[in-house]
């Protein structure tokens, strides 16, 4: 039977252990509110954005204006695959998932291109030809902009010099406070309509040159509102996690202070009645 000092030092370690996430918690919770708001904010610019490209593009087609080697034009070609994890862990199953759902997409999309960002991910699945980017670093969310900006320039950089014909991002998403999923989000190929809207577009200079920018501009606003999505998602799922910890270190420690006091008590107990044996022997 474990003695009185060893189970209050076990105690003190369980009540470190709810103060530390405790504070993750409240830290998390805080980070979630403040992300969800720039996420729906983004949510909506990407739409209008989508719809603007999409709009320039099939009009552009219409009129015969993409010039012969352009990447629009291209048939076949390999695919990119995006995979958004995170450098920190504490956050349940949310990179199992992600991890499950990448290889799924790998697989279907064998001899892709892969790039991984995100340490949890990379460590995971090992590939060599993946470049890690810290996305978890201190002061993250000042960074999300600059962070998906570089993201899309890769993706644009593999879309014009690699041949590349689909894109595909795999990233967190929160379903509601109780579940965060991956889910995968196709950039390329861009859809194309056999009909034109009524509203024309009209502009000056190349079409090329106009969607290429355009088509830039939309991907880096995707990206921050993939990476803001997904942050959410990581921050529930972390929320989730650490209030899971906080209830399962509470019910230790209550456990543990019943078994002190019923030792203690024990303890009390003999003593008292090896005094009143004492006296007794006496008398």
């Amino acid at each position: 039977m474990e003695n009185l000092k060893t189970i209050k030092n076990r105690i003190r370690t369980i009540d470190s252990i709810i103060k530390a996430t405790n504070a993750m918690k409240m830290v998390s919770t805080a980070k979630l509110a403040k992300v969800n708001n720039s996420s729906k904010f983004s949510r909506r610019c990407c739409d209008v954005l989508r719809e603007m490209i999409l709009k320039a593009v099939n009009e552009a087609i219409f009129k015969d204006a993409i010039d012969q080697d352009s990447w629009l034009n291209r048939d076949v070609g390999k695919s990119l695959i995006v995979i958004l994890s995170t450098d920190q862990g504490f956050c349940g199953s949310f990179h199992q998932s992600i991890n499950e759902a990448a290889k799924k997409v790998a697989a279907e999309y064998n001899g892709a291109y892969i790039e991984i960002f995100g340490k949890k991910e990379l460590h995971s699945t090992r590939r060599s030809m993946a470049r890690p980017v810290d996305i978890a670093g201190p002061g993250r969310m000042l960074n999300a902009i600059a962070f998906s900006k570089a993201v899309a320039g890769i993706v644009m950089e593999y879309v014009i010099h690699h041949d590349v014909t689909d894109v595909l991002v795999i990233s967190g998403k929160m379903k509601n406070m109780l579940s965060q999923n991956a889910v995968c989000t196709k950039i390329l190929p861009i859809e194309r309509r056999s009909v034109i809207d009524s509203e024309c577009i009209s502009i000056d200079g190349s079409w090329q040159e106009f969607i290429d920018s355009a088509f830039g501009m939309y991907i880096s606003r995707l990206f921050v509102s993939i990476v803001t999505e997904h942050l959410v998602a990581e921050y529930s799922a972390r929320v989730m996690a650490m209030d899971s910890s906080v209830r399962n270190a509470n019910g230790i420690r209550d456990e543990l202070s019943i078994l002190y006091n019923n030792i203690r008590q024990a303890k009390i107990t003999q003593e008292l009645t090896e005094i009143v044996a004492s006296v007794e022997c006496i008398q």
